[in-house]
């Protein structure tokens, strides 16, 4: 059977009102109101009273259920902020590892420089020394030999004592 009832507006909002109250439709609730009016007047009030409590045993085990997943939701957003925080701490430890080991190898870097400069600039020392003792051995030994004359008589320059003398044998031009 079919039955259209209207409602004034202000009957209407309340029909709507009570509706979203138990997260149902308005032609819903209409059916459950008039069922419930005329279970109430035929007498099967006690059958109604266990269907009720039936459907909020159901609804509080829903709630239970809803609960316990909440718990399990925090409880698993919990261990997600922990583990964030956790990998938080170790990069900031890594950080201060790494910029410790940069630092340190700046300074191994910069000091073996300053080494490297030191040994090379002694080095360079030692070779101007031992190439300064080598002109000089070539020069006292090669002077006397190409001063000498053909007669045996050493010419000498009185102006230029440092100088070799070119010797005669190669072509100088």
């Amino acid at each position: 059977m079919r039955t259209t009832v209207t409602f004034d507006e202000e009957l209407g909002a309340e029909v709507e009102t009570a509706a979203e109250k138990l997260g149902a439709k308005k032609g819903d609730w209409v059916k459950m109101a008039c069922r419930e009016y005329l279970n109430t007047e035929t007498g099967s009030d006690s059958s109604d009273k266990e269907k009720k409590i039936r459907a909020l045993n159901i609804e509080i085990l829903g709630l239970k259920e809803e609960i316990e997943t909440q718990r399990e939701l925090r409880e698993a957003y919990t261990k997600l902020i922990s583990e964030k925080d956790q990998r938080i701490d170790d990069l900031k430890e890594s950080i201060s590892r790494i910029e410790a080991m940069s630092i340190t190898t700046t300074d191994q870097i910069a000091s073996s420089k300053d080494e490297r400069i030191e040994d090379l600039s002694r080095m360079i020392e030692h070779l101007q020394a031992q190439a300064a003792a080598h002109s000089a051995a070539l020069q006292s030994a090669l002077k006397p030999a190409a001063l000498k004359s053909g007669n045996g008589k050493i010419e000498s320059r009185e102006d230029d004592t440092d100088v070799l003398q070119k010797p005669r044998w190669k072509f100088w031009k």
